[in-house]
């Protein structure tokens, strides 16, 4: 948070009829956040809550008339606004992140003295089944993907290696678009990635030698931007040139790829990412331990999930009732 938003909170004496400048309370919550994809998210949900609510733009006056209210009528509003997106049949996660968005701006109002209300306790979210479907692709049409890039082209090179960190170091398409050149470390075969919620803090991810020799290629020759800070993967359209990809940019190459492969599934970053973890749980025979390292999930339990999704034990303890039932 800025010191200037600091100093703002204390020097502002706030009640339930006189809080912060409202604007201020939604500027001090977002610059509470380090990644700018969170930024936007929280941006563009109080937005949706306040133009659904009070059908405008979260300016101060309503915003003070909001951050005004007692628990009951906020925890009211709140609730309406729910009903609203559930018969709009939003998804359960869309609700929940929009409820999350108001919430979040709710709780830093009270830390900061812009509010009274707490209506956490009035407000339940929806009931989400996470890492429903995390199978990805399999490794044929996996390795159908790998040979779509045309390496003899700048545009080729760089997609190739592309694909082989999202496929054998399973990165989110963030941490893609966050890499710069002195991130990588070709001689000590790695690059340093900054992972999901870790702010500034990087991690060493050790890359195979097909990806380094991949990268190698890729860069070789290149001439629009090479110091440290040059994003490590850049566009090669005329109108861009030399710009960082964008997590955009980086679903559309997939996209693109798996169309062009004649690969009927969806195809996303984050697949590529399920594809990968779902493989390596393969390689090891079910070990969540081992695989953990790769994925980079704080909870054992959610490598878990794609285990079981992996095996289908659902599927297989069926079967075996099916044979019972249908036995003399």
């Amino acid at each position: 948070m800025s010191q200037e938003l600091i100093h703002a909170a204390q020097d502002t004496p706030a009640t339930a009829n006189h809080p912060l400048h409202a604007p201020d309370v939604l500027a001090m919550l977002l610059a509470d956040k380090r990644s700018e994809n969170t930024r936007r998210a929280y941006r563009h949900d109080v937005r949706a809550f306040f133009l659904v609510t009070y059908n405008c733009e979260p300016n101060e006056e309503i915003m003070r008339q909001f951050l005004g209210l007692q628990t009951p009528p906020m925890a009211a509003l709140i609730l309406r606004y729910k009903a609203r997106l559930i018969a709009e049949q939003r998804s359960e996660a869309t609700v929940n992140r929009r409820l999350a968005a108001i919430m979040s701006l709710v709780r830093f109002a009270r830390r900061v003295g812009a509010t009274e209300a707490d209506p956490g306790n009035h407000i339940d979210t929806e009931r989400v089944i996470a890492y429903r479907d995390t199978r990805g692709i399999s490794a044929e049409q996996a390795r159908l993907l790998l040979r779509q890039p045309d390496r003899e082209t700048r545009k080729g090179k760089r997609d190739y290696a592309l694909l082989l960190l999202l496929l054998e170091n399973a990165l989110r398409r963030a941490e893609i678009v966050a890499l710069t050149i002195g991130d990588l470390d070709q001689e000590g075969r790695s690059v340093s990635i900054r992972g999901k919620g870790r702010g500034t803090q990087q991690e060493r991810v050790t890359l195979s030698p097909a990806a380094v020799n991949a990268l190698s290629a890729y860069l070789e020759g290149r001439h629009d931007g090479d110091e440290a800070t040059a994003p490590l993967f850049a566009s090669v359209s005329p109108a861009f040139y030399g710009k960082p990809l964008t997590a955009d940019g980086v679903y559309k190459i997939v996209g693109e790829l798996a169309v062009q492969a004649g690969i009927k599934a969806r195809i996303s970053p984050h697949r590529l990412r399920h594809t990968a973890i779902t493989l390596a749980l393969d390689a090891a025979g079910g070990d969540v331990r081992r695989v953990q390292r790769l994925s980079r999930h704080a909870r054992l339990e959610t490598l878990q999930i794609y285990d079981d999704n992996r095996s289908d034990l659902q599927g297989e303890v069926t079967n075996l009732l099916s044979q019972i039932l249908a036995s003399e």
